[in-house]
C-alpha cells in the first residue's frame, strides 16, 4: 500500500484516517509519517515507535473500512468519531470485556447496527482500535482526506475573492478623491441673471428670439377726408 506524501498531516490538531493502518501480523494501529518506493515510515499508535515496513506488506487503512448497518453502510470514521463524543474524550469498554458488554456498549452508540452481519470478533477489534485512538494526541476529530482537500479549496477561494476586492478598492481610491476635490460636496451652483434685452444665445431657438425683443413703436397719421 502506497500514501500519497501530500496528505500526511504532521503537528497538526486532527488526523487524517486514511494515514492511519493496521499491518497484517502486528497488533495494535500505525500511522504513515512517510513513504518511499521500497518501505513505509509507520509510527506506532500504542508506544510511538518508528519503524520501516516494505511497501508490499499487506495494510489495511481505517479510511477504507465501513461497517454494515440495517440502512446504508457507515463509514468507520463516523463511527469512531461518535464514540468519542459518546465517552467525551475518555477511552471505552475494554477489548477483553465480555462480549455482551462490547455489544451493549456499541448498540448505545450505533443503534442501528445489522448485528446478523457484524460479529463480536469485530466489535471487539473496533473498541481496541477506538482506545488506541483516544490515547494518542490530536487524534480527534478524525477528519478524511477529501474533507481536507476540499476546505483548502475553499480557503483557497475565500483568499483570492478577498485579495480581489482589497485591489479593486485601493484602484478606486485615487479616483473617487479626484471627483470630491473637483466637485465639493454641499456647494450650490451659481444661479444665472438674465441682461435685459441682451440676445438670445446662438444657436437658441427664433421663436424665443422673437419674443424676447422689445415691440417697435409706431405712429399713423388719419388721412384727410374728400
Amino acid at each position: 500500500m502506497r500514501v500519497n506524501a501530500l496528505f500526511l498531516t504532521p503537528n497538526l490538531a486532527y488526523m487524517i484516517i486514511q494515514e492511519i493502518i493496521a499491518i497484517a501480523g502486528k497488533p495494535g494501529l500505525y500511522r504513515v509519517i512517510n513513504n518511499g518506493r521500497s518501505n513505509l515510515i509507520v509510527e506506532s499508535l500504542g508506544d510511538g515507535k518508528k519503524m520501516g515496513i516494505p511497501a508490499t506488506s499487506r495494510v489495511s487503512s481505517l479510511g477504507d473500512i465501513t461497517m454494515y448497518t440495517t440502512g446504508e453502510d457507515i463509514l468507520l470514521r463516523d463511527v469512531l468519531n461518535r464514540m468519542h463524543a459518546h465517552t467525551g474524550g475518555a477511552p471505552g469498554v475494554s477489548h477483553k470485556a465480555e462480549p455482551g458488554e462490547i455489544r451493549s456498549f456499541i448498540d448505545g452508540i450505533v443503534p442501528e447496527l445489522d448485528h446478523d452481519r457484524v460479529y463480536n470478533s469485530g466489535l471487539k477489534k473496533l473498541v481496541q482500535w477506538f482506545n488506541a485512538l483516544v490515547e494518542y494526541p490530536n487524534a480527534f476529530p478524525l477528519e478524511s482526506r477529501q474533507d481536507e482537500a476540499e476546505a483548502q479549496d475553499a480557503a483557497g477561494v475565500s483568499a483570492e475573492g478577498e485579495a480581489a476586492a482589497e485591489s479593486a478598492s485601493a484602484a478606486g481610491e485615487p479616483k473617487a478623491a479626484k471627483a470630491a476635490k473637483a466637485k465639493p460636496a454641499g456647494k450650490p451652483a451659481a444661479k444665472a441673471t438674465p441682461t435685459k434685452g441682451a440676445a438670445p444665445a446662438k444657436g437658441g431657438s427664433k421663436a424665443g428670439a422673437k419674443a424676447s425683443a422689445p415691440p417697435r413703436k409706431t405712429t399713423s397719421t388719419p388721412r384727410k377726408a374728400g
